[in-house]
């Protein structure tokens, strides 16, 4: 009897080991199928011009632009926004050309620094999406956005222009708290 009792408890646990793999093995794969199309999205508009004048989304987080101090005469800024494959991945593309207007109005970025201060951090920035809604940079918020994609080397005559440069900005953004 001990005996039928000891293949039960070795059946058991290895049902149990099976059951394990097979929920595992789900995770893992509804995980990595949970793209963020943003990604690839992102690359094609790294190698071709397809996109040009078009609209577009991506989903990720916005964060502190790359930028040399000017005057104050600006009212855009270019912000970088960050998309990844996916929440779990170190794997990111960074989107430097986010044209935002400057001020609280809906669509919007802030940079909230005194006058005399020399360096900025995530703390500094605050985004205002659609409805005029207020969100800091540190917190990384993820946001939607959709906006118009404007390639650089189409502001040149046909003639002149660099069929390898792909370097462009994302006009008309409207944000969404996703």
């Amino acid at each position: 009897m001990n005996h039928k009792i000891h293949y039960k408890i070795k059946a058991m646990k290895a049902k149990q080991t099976t059951s394990s793999l097979i929920l595992t093995s789900l995770f893992l794969f509804l995980l990595s199928s949970c793209g963020n199309d943003s990604v690839k999205l992102v690359q094609a508009m790294e190698s071709g011009y397809e996109y040009q004048g078009k609209k577009i989304e991506l989903v990720g987080e916005f964060d502190a632009p790359y930028f040399m101090f000017q005057s104050g005469r600006s009212k855009t800024i270019p912000m970088s926004f960050v998309v990844k494959a996916h929440a779990m991945s170190s794997d990111k593309h960074n989107v430097s050309g986010v044209i935002l207007n400057l001020g609280t109005s809906a669509n919007s970025a802030l940079l909230d620094m005194a006058a005399d201060q020399k360096k900025y951090t995530l703390k500094n920035f605050y985004v205002f999406d659609k409805n005029a809604e207020k969100y800091n940079l540190d917190e990384h918020p993820e946001f939607k956005i959709t906006g118009t994609v404007n390639y650089a080397e189409f502001k040149k005559p046909e003639g002149e222009r660099n069929k390898d440069n792909f370097s462009y900005e994302i006009t008309d953004v409207v944000i969404e708290k996703n």
